[in-house]
């Protein structure tokens, strides 16, 4: 059975992505403010030394849904192992960490457990990869070098998101959120549009909390760069898709927790998707792609040259392709089924 890295990387979209190094050496005064910047639990340093194992809960309620390290910043002794532990919630989680020291598997199987051993001191942030826009980001810090911490601010607006005449709003407050023309404004989990420009991938999970109960794509606005895969992944227990009919993409509506549906958006645009089932209670969703349209997205957008041509959609270890409206299947054995 493929891996969802594996699934994803036949098309030249890895899931996890790829870690980036950045392990601060053992400085007075590290300065975490911009790092945590997005990340609502991170409040303060936990202090844990003098213990041989520190754990760190995988899942925690934090950043608009259980998509936090808790805590997200804990100090810890030299030689002491830190060890994640899964609890379940908020999807697949991973720990990436951001100098390539360590990467765990990708999971969302509660009681998973992954440990790491800083061997000296020093401060090595790391991060989910599916939820690392959200805010989902931590530090270990070895040692009792002083370290700056910052309380969550808001997401800052992306480009285009804020003063399109939606409303008024005092300067101290920034403008407020883009509807997307009204497309968001029944969408009570959307608080303004989460920049994810800059990484190749970005999910959005799928039956969030939101709207009075299991109803909400999170985050409901993402603003990515043109050539990012957009990985929408099913969480919450009822019947769900993906529908946008202006860009025909149009995934199937089935209760699957782990399904995963996929598109790679190749140029600057905007698609405002719906959940057939329950867009009536809210449940809706915006990727601005880019500087935006000029007017809409054009189907040839949404895949760059080629059409439709980088539609994935994976369930239960089975990878659907979805090639200018030809569809294969492939099993894990590699078999096709046309």
């Amino acid at each position: 059975m493929p891996t969802r890295r594996q699934v994803l990387g036949a098309t030249g979209a890895a899931l996890a992505g790829t870690a980036l190094v950045d392990t601060a050496a053992a400085q007075p005064g590290t300065d975490l403010t911009d790092w945590f910047a997005k990340t609502s639990n991170a409040t303060e340093v936990v202090d844990r030394r003098g213990q041989d194992t520190v754990t760190v809960t995988v899942g925690s309620a934090a950043n608009g849904g259980d998509w936090g390290f808790g805590p997200a910043a804990v100090r810890v002794d030299p030689g002491a192992t830190v060890r994640w532990e899964w609890n379940g919630k908020g999807g697949a989680h991973n720990v990436v960490a951001t100098d390539g020291a360590f990467e765990s598997k990708l999971t969302q199987e509660e009681g998973h457990s992954f440990e790491w051993t800083p061997e000296s001191a020093g401060v090595t942030k790391y991060y989910c990869a599916p939820h690392k826009a959200m805010g989902m980001r931590g530090a270990v810090v070895a040692g009792g070098q002083p370290v700056t911490v910052a309380k969550a601010t808001p997401t800052p607006a992306a480009a285009g998101s804020g003063g399109s005449g939606d409303g008024g709003g005092d300067d101290s407050e920034g403008p407020p959120a883009r509807t997307f023309d009204g497309w968001l404004a029944e969408t009570d989990n959307y608080d303004d549009v989460v920049d994810a420009r800059g990484q190749d991938e970005v999910t959005v999970e799928v039956g969030a909390e939101g709207n009075g109960g299991p109803f909400a794509f999170e985050p409901a606005a993402v603003h990515v760069s043109p050539g990012t895969t957009v990985v929408w992944e099913w969480v919450g227990p009822k019947e769900y898709d993906v529908q946008d009919p202006d860009l025909g993409l149009a995934s199937e509506t089935l209760a699957s927790s782990g399904y995963a549906y996929a598109v790679e958006f190749g140029s600057d645009g905007l698609s405002k998707y719906t959940c057939s089932k329950y867009g009536d209670r809210g449940m809706r969703g915006v990727v601005l792609v880019g500087d935006g349209p000029v007017s809409e997205l054009t189907t040839q957008g949404a895949a760059g040259a080629g059409g439709v041509g980088a539609l994935i959609a994976a369930s239960l270890g089975w990878l659907y392709r979805f090639n200018d409206g030809a569809a294969t299947t492939t099993d894990p054995e590699g078999v096709q089924r046309g």
